[in-house]
């Protein structure tokens, strides 16, 4: 595939077959996500290779929150159930700041490196013919979640879900570029 079919085929899988996503694929589509660009080139991106188990436990622990919180309108069991199709997780974390200059200055410029981290991510993974899906759902239960893996000194960003996609996405419909321009 070249580069304008991997941009252009690129979309959101929130459900997939049961297809073994490979660790050879895995590392791939890491290190894509390593070669993003970051400010002053921290690099603060953290990753978190999920197994089964612990995959499924998340999973759980949103099923349970969802019930746990019937009035609130959210996604989160719509999320629990892409999970528990996903063949691999993976939860993105970045630095903590405890410097009030560092954190104010510091943290804008690292979630837009983790942006760019994360949307290699999903390129490689569409150029290796697999899907992925961005979870911020996992924010819900943030704490629950970095104590249960034992995260303590990095900030969670979101869950990242890979697999192969059980059908081809249509394409989505996107806003004309006059519409995106302020200075038309």
């Amino acid at each position: 595939m070249n580069f304008d079919e991997i941009i252009n085929n690129r979309r959101t899988s929130r459900l997939f077959t049961k297809d073994e996503v490979t660790k050879n694929q895995l590392e791939k589509i890491l290190f894509s996500g390593s070669l993003a660009p970051s400010a002053r080139n921290r690099q603060p991106w953290k990753f978190y290779i999920l197994n089964d188990k612990q995959k499924t436990d998340i999973m759980n622990m949103l099923f349970e929150w969802d019930k746990a919180n019937p009035k609130e309108k959210t996604s989160v069991k719509g999320t629990a159930q892409q999970i528990q199709t996903a063949n691999k997780m993976i939860m993105i974390y970045c630095d903590k700041y405890t410097s009030k200059s560092k954190n104010e200055y510091y943290k804008k410029p690292d979630y837009l490196s983790i942006g760019c981290a994360i949307e290699n991510m999903s390129l490689e993974a569409v150029n290796l013919g697999l899907g992925s899906c961005i979870l911020c759902d996992t924010l819900y239960i943030e704490n629950e979640i970095n104590n249960y893996l034992g995260i303590n000194d990095y900030e969670q960003v979101c869950g990242f879900i890979i697999g192969t996609p059980i059908y081809n996405y249509p394409p989505k419909i996107k806003k004309d570029l006059n519409d995106l321009l302020l200075n038309k």
